[in-house]
């Protein structure tokens, strides 16, 4: 839909180009947080699953001799064929945290900071700032020359940044961006005014709990789905989840509408 205002000639002036409805609908509206929910449990346990390991290996926390390999490895350039780093500004800052020895630090920030943006999405506090630093190292992995899984990390990353609002919202962020606000936007804790996260059907409180309840046995089972099994069960028991999130989802869609459909009566 085209927002606009005409000119005394008859022209259309200020045009606005507004997002398509199920833009808004499944970033910004609580009715679809059941889908975000599966989506950075998936996330956050593979965020888990990289780091930690690390935070037990002396390779990395303990000295960081493994980021050291890296980086010698990455910054070569070879007689023939491409080198891994395909921008020279980049190598060239690799090449100072060489010379200056940050291998320990950095190594000490990866294993322990993949973790933490494991958890941060697996319980939803701070969601998009969580999906915004792993999409960070998914950056700087990718511009060091390593493919694997970083691309398909990093963009379901940026999908979860765009969903920063809702997609906690089974989760800690249901209480913690209200209160913390973000930096545009004072919330109840640094003065500002009450806010929501997202516009919310009213209901009782017995129905919220049951919701409650549905979408974390439906994380449990996915937790385990994305950490204990592979393959086609592992297909099955998520599935399992994607159901139990979604029947809770919809249950909240409908009852929205209903009240709607109501008041409008």
């Amino acid at each position: 839909m085209l927002d606009s205002q005409k000119s005394g000639k008859g022209q259309m002036d200020n045009v606005v180009l507004n997002n398509p409805r199920w833009v808004n609908a499944v970033f910004s509206s609580p009715d679809w947080t059941w889908l975000w929910l599966i989506v950075r449990l998936w996330l956050g346990v593979s965020w888990i699953e990289a780091g930690w390991h690390k935070t037990r290996e002396a390779a990395w926390t303990g000295g960081g001799m493994a980021v050291k390999g890296y980086w010698e490895r990455a910054i070569v350039i070879p007689e023939q064929g491409r080198p891994p780093i395909a921008y020279d500004w980049y190598r060239q800052f690799l090449e100072f945290l060489l010379r200056n020895e940050w291998y320990d630090v950095v190594g000490w920030l990866v294993a322990y900071g993949e973790v933490l943006v494991g958890l941060g999405l697996i319980v939803g506090a701070f969601t998009g700032l969580a999906a915004f630093f792993g999409a960070l190292m998914n950056w700087n992995f990718m511009l060091a020359g390593t493919a694997s899984t970083n691309p398909v990390l990093g963009l379901i990353a940026l999908g979860v940044m765009v969903a920063w609002k809702t997609a906690g919202w089974w989760g800690l962020d249901r209480i913690l961006l209200p209160a913390f606000g973000a930096p545009w936007q004072r919330g109840a804790l640094f003065g500002g005014a009450s806010a929501s996260v997202a516009e919310g059907a009213s209901a009782r409180k017995v129905w919220y709990a049951e919701q409650w309840v549905r979408m974390l046995v439906a994380a449990a089972v996915a937790v385990f789905a994305f950490a204990a099994l592979e393959g086609a069960l592992q297909l099955l028991v998520s599935g399992l989840a994607v159901l139990l999130a979604a029947a809770s989802g919809t249950g909240r869609y409908f009852l929205s509408r209903r009240e709607t459909h109501d008041r409008r009566q």
